[in-house]
């Protein structure tokens, strides 16, 4: 049989081995989500305020749920900042995973007056950009991100792909 002191010191020895395991997991680095812009379509367009709503791809390429509590976002069209927004967004992406998110973002008025119109009439893909954060882990962890595509016009318009 095992004396007591070396019972109590072996199981406090597999106790500190598990912790440690498990700190060496959350310490793990996170990968930057990847952005895409799938859709871009008005939501109230007036002279004082610009709501668009951003149909976005978040793709995860970490090997364990990607715990996203808040995003930013600024938007480009054509090399024209168009939109910038952010705020809360509980949203659990699974390992290696993706998901489509809807988020209301702020248009420039004078951008989207002299751009979007014309944009929405061109025939040929066009270049997008997105740059932002992601915020993980309860707030605790802030990840940056910056990704360009080509989406097509009608995009912008009807939602069709």
């Amino acid at each position: 049989m095992i004396a007591a002191p070396a019972l109590r010191s072996f199981l406090l020895l597999l106790l500190v081995s598990a912790l440690l395991s498990g700190c060496a997991s959350l310490l793990k680095p996170w990968q930057t989500p990847e952005v895409a812009l799938l859709q871009l379509q008005p939501k109230a367009l007036g002279l004082t305020r610009q709501v668009l709503i951003a149909t976005l791809a978040v793709r995860n390429p970490n090997d364990r749920t990607l715990p996203i509590k808040a995003m930013t976002y600024h938007i480009g069209l054509e090399g024209q900042d168009v939109a910038e927004g952010g705020g809360a967004l509980a949203q659990q992406i699974p390992p290696f995973g993706e998901a489509t998110v809807e988020v209301e973002v702020n248009g420039s008025v004078l951008t989207l007056l002299r751009q979007l119109p014309a944009l929405a009439l061109k025939q040929q893909p066009l270049a997008w950009s997105i740059a932002g954060t992601v915020t993980i882990a309860d707030g605790m962890l802030t990840l940056p991100y910056r990704y360009a595509g080509k989406i097509d016009a009608r995009q912008l318009r009807t939602g069709s792909k």
